[in-house]
């Protein structure tokens, strides 16, 4: 059986899923290294195997723990026949619902969103393993609804089976792992024969939903900053500081419609009168937040689109990535030679912003090269939904390749300054055990999809 096994394995997915993790060790190794001046210098010159040697280990070596690991659960799915999966999706979406709850409870709190669930020396992140199990029951849901999604009532119940664990995992907060949901949905349903005009009009119209959200957003946003702004100058103006009332048209406007002038008892009046409208402009943005998005999550979807205007807050993190992928150049400035990464410009740069690191120590080629070992496992994985013996497979397949497609795409995109800030991994890239351990998975899912695509006698 297990010589079958190795015999039918897709080598190509293989070979690339190892050679994207080597990479991603190497760069984890150098990301997480801080240098002085000094030590900046005695390195540089040094050669790239040199280099090697004094990566930074203790971070290599706990992800090379869980890509270990990774491997073992990987060839513990290979061995199962994934069309038993279908047999137990029940218990797996209780168990989902079960774990994403727990976290409520039991969850620990980091960089202001509980998710992860301490085990001893460990840190468990449920949503990872949420990705996984929310295909394959998904993937079970579709086929027993195969020929009835033509409508969009029919699509209803798929969004409730959907949207209850991606609530749960948006309450946490993790919106970037929410938005992946939405993605392996509609890939999903799409491979399942939902009708494409409808699935374009769903976008579009949450598209729509989301940019009137936006602007809401914006003129609440703006009338509650408009107002502290002028409350804070009228009162420099009734200490005697008039300047910017003065010359504010807005202002004068405003005194000559509530019959006040510039003096200062007619200031204090307009003062008490702003202050009553700052109140109830707060109360409606305050409202706005607590029904929607907060307001940092509102700041990082939007910052992207223009960081200078907060660069030393919430766009520090995507000018800094740019600097860094742009520095870069063609050919890199070498292992361990990247100044933002290694003065520690850069944030997070051993996890979301591992592909600027990329960018500024291997340059063109090196992000280039990344991204064609990603177009390869994209592309096996689609040609393994085409292989797959029946439906089943080919959803599963569609689930896992629109999971790692959707990470991709906005990880880089995120890291290029072209897409908003969602703290979404690199897929077998980002240093994180839970993500490791949750990709490996997934790639063993495929791999079992392929071994199996002939119906095989063992």
């Amino acid at each position: 059986m297990i010589k079958r096994i190795i015999k039918n394995i897709d080598y190509t997915l293989a070979i690339t899923t190892l050679l994207i993790i080597i990479f991603s060790l190497i760069v984890i190794g150098s990301a997480t290294l801080e240098f002085t001046d000094a030590s900046f210098t005695k390195l540089k010159d040094l050669n790239f195997f040199v280099k090697l040697l004094k990566l930074d280990y203790e971070y290599v070596i706990r992800q090379f723990v869980w890509v270990l690991i990774g491997i073992v659960a990987m060839v513990a799915v290979l061995y199962i026949d994934y069309e038993d999966l279908g047999k137990y999706t029940r218990s797996l979406y209780i168990l989902n619902l079960v774990m994403l709850l727990a976290v409520r409870f039991m969850g620990e709190t980091a960089l202001g969103a509980q998710r992860w669930i301490p085990i001893g020396p460990f840190q468990f992140q449920p949503s990872e393993f949420a990705k996984i199990i929310i295909i394959i029951t998904f993937a079970d849901f579709l086929v027993k609804r195969e020929g009835r999604l033509n409508r969009f009532r029919d699509l209803i119940p798929c969004f409730i089976f959907v949207g209850i664990p991606m609530l749960l995992i948006l309450a946490q907060p993790d919106l970037g792992t929410s938005l992946v949901f939405i993605a392996i949905t509609f890939g999903m349903l799409f491979a399942a024969g939902a009708r494409p005009a409808l699935l374009v009009g769903i976008i579009g119209i949450g598209l729509l939903a989301g940019v009137t959200l936006y602007n809401v957003h914006a003129y609440y946003h703006s009338a509650d900053m408009v107002l502290e702004e002028r409350l804070v100058e009228v009162k420099k103006a009734i200490g005697g500081n008039s300047l910017y009332v003065d010359s504010d048209q807005g202002v004068q406007n405003d005194l000559k419609k509530n019959h006040l002038t510039g003096s200062k008892k007619d200031l204090q009046t307009y003062y008490d009168i702003l202050v009553k409208e700052h109140e109830k402009a707060h109360q409606r943005h305050e409202k706005f937040h607590k029904y929607t998005l907060k307001e940092y999550q509102m700041t990082r979807l939007t910052i992207f689109m223009d960081p200078e205007s907060d660069l030393l807050g919430a766009g520090y993190h995507v000018w800094q990535s740019r600097i860094a992928l742009g520095s870069g150049g063609l050919s890199g400035k070498g292992l361990l030679g990247g100044t933002q990464s290694h003065y520690t410009f850069l944030p997070i740069r051993h996890t979301d912003f591992i592909y600027s690191v990329v960018g500024e120590e291997f340059g063109f080629i090196g992000a280039v090269t990344l991204l064609a070992l990603y177009f390869v496992l994209l592309y096996r994985g689609v040609q393994i939904a085409m292989m797959a013996r029946d439906t089943y497979g080919s959803l599963l397949a569609v689930g896992v390749v629109s999971k790692f497609a959707f990470h991709i795409m906005v990880n880089i995109g995120m890291t290029a300054g072209v897409m908003p800030v969602t703290g979404i991994p690199l897929p077998l890239f980002s240093y994180g055990g839970s993500n490791m351990l949750a990709n490996l998975i997934s790639i063993g899912i495929l791999m079992n999809i392929y071994v199996r695509r002939q119906k095989l006698i063992f």
